[in-house]
């Protein structure tokens, strides 16, 4: 069935990286102004102002000289009132990750787990700026065959660079941990309980309770329902899919017991939270 919101892909460009002006956002309202969702990344770093993104039911302040990273598959709306100027970097996954370590980069770094998503992040000004206009100038030069390799490079030390910045200010995620996020992301739909991930990982749950209480303040059930409710608010805000459909689509097998699982962890039915909540 067709989902309320506009799903974005990536537009057919030589490469898949684009920059744009961040005021291009007040010009389409009706569009990015709505929730909506991408299947690719978007970098958004302001240079004046301040802005309110909405993404994944959460309310993101986001001053002058912060960046905010979002990842693809994430439900957001931006802010088309404030007044504010920067610009945004969108990419795609198979344009980043040119070798192993990109990819794993992608997997293990601090800036894309999920206990830092969606952080503004404070920037050096002049060289964040210096950075995208290099990278900007790269993709506006007539393409060769070392235009992809150098602006991925530009954009990977952008990633470092805001990568460091988290690192100093929280606690680092250690190789368990997100073995388990990563899992969790892969398989939530298939299995809601612990058992499941620690033999999928081989690990012990003792140690892997203690890791991610000390992370997210969750037992890894917890953890593990957190990201199943998530996925079902999407679902109920914003397509056309019936609560039952949504129960299937999250792998419960009676339309009853998605109901009851929901309640328990929300207080409301689905249909009383889809009648209720406000985009």
């Amino acid at each position: 069935m067709e989902d309320l919101i506009k799903t974005f892909t990536f537009k057919t460009l030589p490469i898949e990286i684009e920059i744009k002006d961040i005021r291009f956002v007040q010009e389409l309202p009706k569009l990015l102004g709505q929730p909506h969702k991408a299947t690719f990344y978007q970098i958004i770093w302001l240079t004046e102002g301040e802005a309110i993104f909405r993404i994944d039911f959460r309310e993101i302040p986001v001053k002058a000289n912060e960046i905010l990273i979002i990842s693809a598959g994430q439900v957001c709306q931006f802010d088309t009132t404030s007044d504010y100027a920067g610009k945004i970097i969108l990419f795609t996954t198979s344009f980043f990750t040119i070798t192993e370590s990109d990819s794993n980069f992608l997997y293990t770094s601090e800036i894309f787990n999920p206990i830092n998503l969606n952080k503004a992040v404070s920037t050096d000004k002049e060289l964040t700026g210096n950075l995208i206009s290099l990278l900007e100038n790269k993709l506006n030069e007539t393409p060769d065959n070392f235009q992809t390799n150098i602006a991925q490079s530009y954009l990977r030390v952008i990633l470092f660079e805001t990568e460091r910045k988290v690192s100093r200010s929280y606690y680092p995620l250690n190789n368990l941990g997100r073995r388990f996020f990563n899992a969790v992301e892969q398989h939530f739909r298939e299995n809601r309980s612990t058992e499941y991930y620690v033999q999928l990982l081989g690990i012990n749950e003792k140690n892997l309770s203690k890791e991610i209480k000390s992370l997210t303040g969750k037992t890894p059930k917890v953890y593990i329902d957190s990201r199943i409710i998530l996925e079902a608010k999407r679902l109920l805000a914003y397509s056309r899919l019936s609560a039952k459909e949504i129960g299937f689509e999250l792998g419960f097998d009676e339309p009853t017991n998605f109901t009851k699982y929901f309640h328990k962890h929300t207080g409301l039915t689905p249909t009383l939270f889809r009648s209720t909540i406000k985009t």
